[in-house]
């Protein structure tokens, strides 16, 4: 198991974004049309820029918290990091599996930890967003083979959303 952790996560996160092919990002527009088309018409998203003492300090926290650690995990641990070399079959594979469980995450989160998310984190539409993340993420960790691939387009996809979109943030929540 340690072995696994260091040649997969440990090697994904020495490894740059900026040297990430283009078509590692050729899912995020994808993203964008289906999170603002979904959002808007749920309700899910509003244009409301957040007022809060806090608002300064959210982008580092939304970075470390859901982003860094959630493709941690769902990325760099599920994801074999040279899954690509085994096939198509089997890379499709492995972000189908990183997808669910994604996005099965995030209602078990909500009925587990965080009963103020129930609404949202059941919501069918916003699971629909959270698996275009996922398959957003999980292809351009395939492709990229970096772990900062898919934290910045998660780190990004939930900055917009809490600071600009009217979108839910815990940390808010705790103060």
């Amino acid at each position: 198991m340690t072995r696994y952790l260091r040649n997969n996560l440990g090697k994904s996160f020495c490894t740059s974004p900026f040297r990430a092919p283009l078509k590692a990002w050729a899912l995020v527009p994808v993203l964008v049309v289906i999170s603002v088309s979904a959002g808007f018409e749920a309700g899910l998203l509003e244009v409301e820029l957040l007022d809060s003492k806090i608002a300064p300090l959210l982008p580092l926290i939304l970075f470390v918290f859901p982003s860094l650690l959630e493709e941690a995990f769902f990325r760099g641990i599920l994801i074999p990091r040279n899954t690509l070399k085994a096939g198509a079959a089997r890379a499709t594979g492995a972000v189908a599996i990183s997808t669910v469980a994604f996005v099965a995450w995030h209602p078990i989160n909500a009925l587990a930890f965080n009963h103020t998310a129930i609404p949202l984190f059941l919501n069918p539409w916003f699971l629909v967003i959270v698996c275009a993340l996922g398959i957003t993420c999980g292809y351009s960790y395939v492709v990229s083979r970096s772990i900062w691939v898919p934290v910045i387009i998660h780190w990004v996809a939930v900055a917009v959303w809490v600071l600009f979109l009217g979108g839910r943030n815990l940390v808010l929540e705790l103060q």
